[in-house]
């Protein structure tokens, strides 16, 4: 499964840390997960070839799946909400289908729950702490 390539997409900031200061590439390379680590330079270098198209005046406008990534974000803006039990474990397992159906539920793609005695833990991070690029 794809679940961090499709997170990412979905608007999932991947600068926030978790309360122990790590990031979700952080975790991912900690783990010796290469793929990951690999979604992530696609994704900053997507996003930073279309912010420089976007500042050339380009002409292309946003493809359905970029406005709903964009619609999502904008769903996730303000308080990050809890990360559901089910959403935690969707994650957790790389389960994209669960994930993408609590997203449009309403689920916030920045939603937080705690794991063992780390709290401020996103779907993003345990996607990439286990591998599910």
């Amino acid at each position: 499964p794809a679940v961090v390539r499709r997170l990412l997409r979905a608007g999932a900031d991947a600068a926030v840390r978790a309360r122990d200061g790590k990031t979700a590439l952080q975790m991912a390379k900690e783990k010796g997960h290469a793929a990951c680590v690999e979604a992530f330079r696609q994704h900053v270098a997507e996003v930073t070839a279309s912010r420089r198209e976007a500042a050339a005046g380009g002409a292309g406008g946003a493809s359905s799946g970029e406005a709903a990534a964009g619609a999502r974000a904008a769903a996730s803006s303000g308080s990050p909400g809890s990360l559901s039990e089910e959403a935690r474990q969707a994650a957790a397992r790389g389960e994209e289908a669960a994930l993408l159906a609590w997203l449009d539920s309403g689920g916030r793609v920045n939603a937080t729950c705690g794991v063992g005695n780390v709290s401020g833990i996103t779907a993003l991070m345990l996607s990439a702490q286990r591998g599910h690029e």
